[in-house]
């Protein structure tokens, strides 16, 4: 008797999907779009039918910025998740960047609207803070000119916020730029 493997990898996904007619792989992507909305964001994103910014934008903004009528807790995994989507359904790396500060600034909305959070909400601000300053020291000048501005003011909106967050970020951003400051 055959062993049965014991994990399914994409290869071999991949070797029988090879093996389908069109019709049956459109079917497949048709079952599979309408199985969730997250796969009809990914798909209409994917092939510009939208603004492909636009609904992850609402994620992280639903995410970071839960309507306090609906007591709906904040889910920072979840607005992380939909830059990771936007990134493997568009793959634009200035699209994951406007994404990465819209998340940061969401954030802040939210805590200058409603107070100080915990410690682990600002460290995934910082966290994404700090791979917001990683792409753009791997771009050009021009990105960083139309991206610097918007850093710098996001950070001083800060400044009165706890937990030493204001400090780490404008510490961050002058090591990152020390020619703009």
């Amino acid at each position: 008797m055959k062993k049965a493997k014991s994990k399914t990898t994409w290869q071999d996904v991949k070797s029988s999907l090879i093996k389908k007619d069109n019709g049956e792989l459109l079917k497949l992507i048709g079952d599979l779009y309408s199985l969730n909305d997250r796969n009809k964001t990914f798909i209409h994103a994917r092939y510009s039918f939208i603004d492909p910014l636009k609904p992850y934008k609402e994620i992280i903004l639903k995410s970071l910025y839960p309507d306090p009528m609906k007591n709906k807790p904040l889910s920072l995994g979840t607005g992380r998740k939909a830059i990771s989507e936007y990134k493997k359904a568009v793959g634009d790396p200035i699209g994951v960047l406007e994404l990465s500060i819209y998340y940061i600034e969401t954030g802040h909305r939210f805590t200058l609207d409603y107070g100080d959070i915990d410690e682990q909400f600002y460290d995934s601000l910082e966290s994404m803070f700090d791979k917001v300053l990683k792409m753009l020291k791997q771009t050009d000048q021009a990105i960083v000119d139309k991206y610097f501005q918007r850093l710098l003011s996001l950070t001083e909106e800060v400044s009165g916020i706890g937990w030493g967050h204001y400090d780490y970020l404008i510490s961050e951003l002058e090591e990152a730029f020390p020619e703009k400051f």
